[in-house]
């Protein structure tokens, strides 16, 4: 008689390519014909035939396990980071940094100045024109809009929750550096007073 081939828990978990979690779940719900060894380790043991019949059913039925979709899933993959935290007061504070930046620029902005700044397609401007979220006027072949008002939507939430073009992100990462380098500073500022034994508010 020939002798029976398996593999174990952790060598099943390679072959398929799966977590330890998706593994020990398929086991305990028994996807998979498998024997429970008792011991602490090495708990599993599949018999090779049945993890490649299993693997093919993975690679060719079209909604094999479907089941589990998102089920072991990394919660940090799915729901990364925000690059930045568009609070009131946060978004306050890049308008008014944005208000400074672009200070020297005409109250009027070319809509093609505008796309620029961000690193938008001149044609969104427009549409924002268009749905009147900014408000624009048109002298003769060149269309403008209103600085404040762009000002305003480039630092709302909804933009600074979910910044799209690398530009924009650029002015971000710029607006966080500084606002890091002023706490900084004034982290340093209060440590120099605190040793000369000035009170601080």
């Amino acid at each position: 008689m020939a002798e029976k081939k398996y593999m174990s828990g952790g060598q099943l978990r390679q072959y398929l390519h799966i977590s330890t979690r998706k593994m020990k779940y398929l086991m305990d719900h028994n996807y998979i014909p498998h024997e429970n060894t008792g011991h602490a380790t090495h708990k599993y043991r599949v018999l090779i035939e049945d993890a490649e019949i299993f693997k093919i059913r993975m690679d060719t039925e079209v909604g094999f396990l479907s089941e589990l979709n998102g089920l072991f899933s990394n919660r940090t993959e799915w729901h990364p980071r925000p690059m930045f935290e568009a609070t009131e007061e946060n978004c306050e504070a890049f308008r008014l940094w944005l208000e400074v930046l672009w200070a020297e620029l005409p109250e009027a902005l070319p809509t093609q100045t505008a796309a620029e700044l961000v690193g938008h397609n001149p044609q969104r401007i427009h549409e924002l024109i268009r749905e009147q979220t900014l408000h624009g006027i048109k002298i003769g072949s060149t269309q403008y809009c209103v600085k404040e008002e762009f000002i305003c939507y480039m630092a709302s939430p909804q933009k600074l929750s979910n910044p799209r073009t690398e530009r924009y992100k650029e002015l971000i990462r710029e607006f966080k550096y500084i606002q890091r380098r002023e706490r900084e500073n004034e982290q340093r500022r209060c440590k120099r007073r605190m040793k000369r034994g000035e009170k601080i508010d």
